[in-house]
């Protein structure tokens, strides 16, 4: 089995660079502290929109998401794309 010229390409790039960033020394930044007024948290703006929302609309309160079709589409092409990669491979 032969390796591809961009296979090898690749493996030679990842295996002589990575090295060589991994122990360069990174260079000296000069620090500066910026303080700012606290917001509100995301998560308490977004649950009053959603309670405004809910009391406008009715329906919003009766939604059943469909978790169980993305997990099992998400994970089934996970599959497919790593039984292709191991044939290709």
């Amino acid at each position: 089995m032969s390796i591809r010229p961009t296979t090898l390409a690749l493996i030679a790039a990842l295996s002589l660079a990575a090295p060589h960033v991994a122990l360069s020394k990174p260079a000296p930044v000069a620090a500066q502290l910026v303080t700012s007024p606290a917001a509100a948290p995301a998560a308490q703006v977004g649950a009053t929109d959603y309670a405004e929302r809910e009391a406008r609309d009715k329906q919003v309160a009766e939604f059943q998401g469909g978790e169980r079709l993305y997990i099992a589409v998400s994970t089934g092409a996970a599959i497919i794309f790593l039984l292709i990669l191991i044939i290709l491979l």
